[in-house]
């Protein structure tokens, strides 16, 4: 574990240009999603937005994510002379144009999915709250009200029985486990679309499989990105207050983002991909012949 965490904080340094592509991405979706709250006002104009939310979603993942994958197998390669790597490095950005071309479809697959098997975990939490736990005797509207600011949340609270209070914990920790059983199960679903299998369907059921190959070291994985992000979250509670601690907490964050896919990719890279074909010989040769025609 340490030794994959070490090459990864290598590799991400090393291709730190990875964050510029995300940083403008979260730039763009969080001004279109801003531009919406206030022209979205019907049901077609909602969906229709949502809608294209996902587009703009399975384009930049397919294209970033492919260029993550580049930026491990480039992490490989031994080169002689600095501006060779830094020229390689700059090169990442070519390999957008292809990501999109050959995944946006698998991830736009992939969406669609993620809301199916959240729709259907929801209802089966939902069932076994109310066999373990039972109903919280809340309606929606409450609900609502109660979320409408931070104060409201506290009044609503107050207002609770003991007996409401536990039931709400109880209902919390049963919806973080499910949330966790389903991320753990999930996990190696992105690396496996971007190294193996185009299908989302079937990459999901590959992936899983490949979980309960190396069931241990998997876990050991996800419960240090778990922990990592619980850890992050907690810091940045405290720098909302202050401009300049927010400004060095999202930069901060955006590098926590770019270490942990390159962890997982290269986690992903190593457990499964090296020890079963040598490393991409197809695409590596095409790479290879294109690089000597343009010599």
């Amino acid at each position: 574990m340490a030794n994959l965490i070490r090459t990864s904080l290598k590799t991400t340094n090393d291709s730190i240009i990875l964050t510029i592509p995300l940083v403008f991405f979260m730039w763009i979706i969080g001004a279109y999603v801003g531009y919406t709250q206030y022209t979205a006002n019907s049901l077609p104009e909602i969906i229709l937005a949502v809608i294209t939310v996902l587009f703009m979603l399975g384009a930049f993942l397919s294209g970033w994510f492919y260029m993550v994958k580049k930026a491990v197998l480039l992490s490989k390669k031994v080169f002689v002379m600095d501006e060779d790597r830094a020229k390689a490095v700059l090169g990442l950005f070519k390999t957008i144009p292809t990501g999109i071309g050959k995944y946006f479809l698998s991830y736009i697959g992939m969406s669609f999915l993620i809301i199916v098997i959240f729709l259907v975990f929801a209802v089966v939490i939902y069932n076994i709250g109310i066999l373990l736990i039972g109903h919280l005797d809340l309606n929606a509207l409450q609900m609502k009200q109660a979320m409408s600011s931070p104060n409201d949340m506290k009044t609503f609270l107050d207002s609770l029985s003991e007996a409401q209070l536990l039931k709400m914990s109880y209902w919390n920790v049963l919806f973080m486990a499910g949330s966790a059983i389903a991320s753990f199960f999930t996990f190696l679903w992105v690396p496996e679309i971007i190294f193996s299998t185009k299908n989302p369907f079937v990459a999901l059921f590959k992936s899983i499989y490949k979980i309960l190959k190396k069931p241990l070291k998997t876990f050991g994985l996800f419960l240090f990105i778990g922990l990592m992000n619980i850890v992050l979250s907690f810091i940045s509670t405290f720098a909302i207050y202050n401009p300049i601690s927010y400004l060095i907490m999202m930069l901060i964050y955006f590098y926590f983002l770019v270490f942990i896919v390159v962890l997982l990719f290269t986690y992903y890279d190593r457990e499964y991909v090296e020890e079963t074909e040598p490393a991409n010989t197809e695409e590596t040769k095409k790479e290879d012949e294109n690089k000597s025609e343009e010599k």
